[in-house]
């Protein structure tokens, strides 16, 4: 039996093909509902696995899980490889299989975006209202994209912020910027883009204050509607979270959450999965 399992996110896909019991990983452009770009993306995925014949595709993806989202997914994939059944899940479904199987949990993901859910018996039960990066997805890559770019162009941090952030964005003037990110077909991966340009350690303390509060706003806002009792296990992923984990997992024990633990990436687990021969899907 031959299939794909894709963890796939606004900047990033991860996939993963099976056939048997060997696994061979790939790397794609993320495939978000919102922001698919029919001919380029399908040009990248047609080179990187388009020669791949999966019986099967399990993807799991940000901004899936309903009907209109899904559909998207499907009629781009589907083309591309026509002889395969595509089923579409949510990112989260995929990483509460990932890390809990059928069993309980809590999964976070700070990534280009941010949200998270209590995965009950393997599937999802409850989940944040995460409203996107132009309401929401507090402590992700966007939102500290967008802080920075604050902090920078209205000058309200300290000379020597000011300054390190100027350094890691080449100095490029307002209009230069704005131009960037409101011009660009996916402003999110821009915004996110910012952010891995410049929070690089060792960095101003100003900025690492600026992502405690990117990560407490996450607890206070998302992570706090799932109603969590102190031990419930909870497992964050995505690149932001495995990037500033020693901000992250102090600042969520001080707020009461003690079984913490950094799992990147998802598709990692998934692995793990295949060869255990412990797959849920």
């Amino acid at each position: 039996m031959t299939y794909l399992i894709a963890d796939s996110g606004a900047t990033k896909t991860d996939w993963l093909y099976v056939d048997g019991s060997e696994t061979t990983q790939f790397k794609t452009q993320g495939l978000h509902p919102s922001n698919i770009e029919q001919l380029s993306d399908a040009v990248e995925i047609e080179n990187q696995i388009g020669r791949l014949t999966p019986e099967t595709i399990h993807f799991f993806g940000a901004g899936c899980g309903n009907h209109v989202s899904d559909d998207i997914v499907r009629r781009f994939l589907q083309p591309i490889f026509p002889k395969a059944t595509i089923k579409i899940y949510s990112d989260l479904d995929g990483s509460g299989r990932a890390f809990f199987g059928t069993g309980n949990g809590v999964v976070a993901v700070l990534g280009t975006g941010s949200i998270s859910a209590k995965i009950e018996n393997g599937k999802v039960a409850k989940k944040s209202a995460a409203l996107g990066f132009a309401i929401g997805d507090e402590g992700s890559a966007a939102d500290l994209g967008r802080r920075i770019l604050k902090t920078y162009y209205r000058q309200t941090g300290e000379e020597k912020t000011i300054q390190f952030i100027g350094e890691k964005i080449g100095h490029k003037d307002y209009a230069t910027m704005m131009n960037r990110i409101y011009r660009a077909g996916k402003p999110n991966r821009e915004l996110a883009s910012i952010a891995g340009e410049v929070l690089h350690n060792p960095m101003p303390p100003e900025l690492l204050a600026m992502i405690r509060d990117a990560f407490t706003d996450f607890a206070d806002s998302q992570l706090s509607q799932l109603e969590l009792s102190p031990d419930e296990e909870i497992v964050f992923t995505g690149k932001v979270a495995h990037m500033h984990k020693d901000i992250l997992i102090p600042l969520l024990n001080r707020k009461g959450y003690h079984n913490v633990k950094i799992r990147y990436p998802v598709i990692a687990a998934w692995r793990e999965r295949v060869k255990e021969g412990n797959v849920e899907l």
